[in-house]
């Protein structure tokens, strides 16, 4: 357990290089990530137990279970972070900007753990902290990439939706749904986007992204997420005997049903765009945003988005009800 201080100070260096290298295609931003992953479980894994620091520090008790706790928030993870963030082609600077927006909050509450009763703390911190962000990510986009109203030339080709629309001033062809509360639920498209797809696939690809909030999907993600995690933090809290080893063990499963999860709610977003939209417009657009898809299983199970073979298929599969429908709203 004496190795903690040595992975936590060393650990951030290859995953950056490894990161650097994903973002060049010189290797796979998969294995960067993965990578990134295990680093930080690893150093996880030592800092949750108190003994590490103990052996390290001269700190006992819940002092020493925060050290381990922050050693692990300030040093692997955001290594993790920006390595993956430089393997996906994004401003390193932004992204470590989002991390201490995200991260920066939850520290500053860690340290003041000492001071509470018991560890219950973490777990309504962790439950309040989830809930705020996944509520407040439109607010928080808007922080990290400058956004806008669309113009009305923007507007007559997106069509007309339900959900405030913003455009994000980034060249990449991308679109998200973020948000929880009704009010504060956008989607955000790039200026890549409105550039890169004619009107009929833009609003099919919008109309994917409003299926996303008309079934709640982001609701239904960080619920899978907090099932699994807040039990988890509780058990550890209260010294449930082997809780903290028994999460890190199924802790790559359960990730597995989560991506799981992810793919159906693609599913179900592409379906509900479809029946409102042009369902081949829809596979034309994700063909341009999407490319193939991922390759092999390995790739395939953590992918949050299915192959996109599966994804045209699907919309091919369509009850003619629904692809007749279409039709007859476009002649209108």
């Amino acid at each position: 357990m004496s190795l903690l201080p040595y992975v936590a100070v060393v650990l951030p260096a290859p995953l950056a290089f490894l990161g650097a290298r994903a973002g060049r295609g010189r290797v796979s931003p998969l294995a960067a990530v993965l990578a990134a992953g295990v680093g930080t479980a690893l150093t996880a894994a030592l800092a949750g137990t108190v003994g590490a620091i103990a052996v390290a520090l001269p700190a006992e008790g819940e002092v020493a279970t925060t050290l381990a706790t922050l050693s692990v928030y300030a040093m692997p993870v955001p290594a993790a972070v920006l390595a993956a963030g430089t393997a996906s082609g994004l401003p390193l600077r932004r992204v470590a900007r989002g991390y201490a927006l995200v991260v920066g909050p939850a520290l500053a509450a860690l340290s003041a753990a000492p001071l509470a009763p018991d560890g219950w703390w973490l777990v309504a911190g962790v439950a309040a902290v989830g809930a705020l962000l996944a509520a407040g990510t439109p607010l928080l986009v808007g922080r990290l990439v400058p956004a806008r109203r669309p113009t009305p030339a923007e507007r007559a080709r997106i069509g007309e939706v339900d959900v405030p629309v913003r455009v994000l001033s980034s060249g990449r062809p991308n679109a998200l749904a973020a948000g929880l509360v009704p009010g504060l639920r956008a989607v955000f498209v790039t200026e890549g986007l409105l550039a890169r797809l004619p009107p009929a696939e833009l609003r099919a690809v919008v109309a994917h992204e409003v299926g996303h909030h008309r079934h709640n999907h982001v609701a239904v993600r960080l619920g899978a997420v907090a099932v699994f995690v807040l039990p988890w933090l509780a058990a550890t809290a209260e010294g449930v005997p082997g809780a903290f080893l028994a999460g890190c063990l199924l802790a790559v499963p359960y990730s597995l049903a989560v991506f799981r999860l992810m793919r159906y709610t693609e599913l179900a977003a592409d379906r509900y765009a479809a029946e409102r939209t042009d369902p081949a417009a829809l596979a034309r657009g994700l063909r341009r945003l999407t490319g193939p898809g991922p390759s092999g299983r390995l790739r395939r199970l953590f992918s949050p988005h299915p192959p996109l073979a599966d994804r045209r298929a699907r919309l091919a599969d369509l009850p003619e009800t629904v692809t007749s429908a279409v039709r007859n709203s476009s002649r209108n």
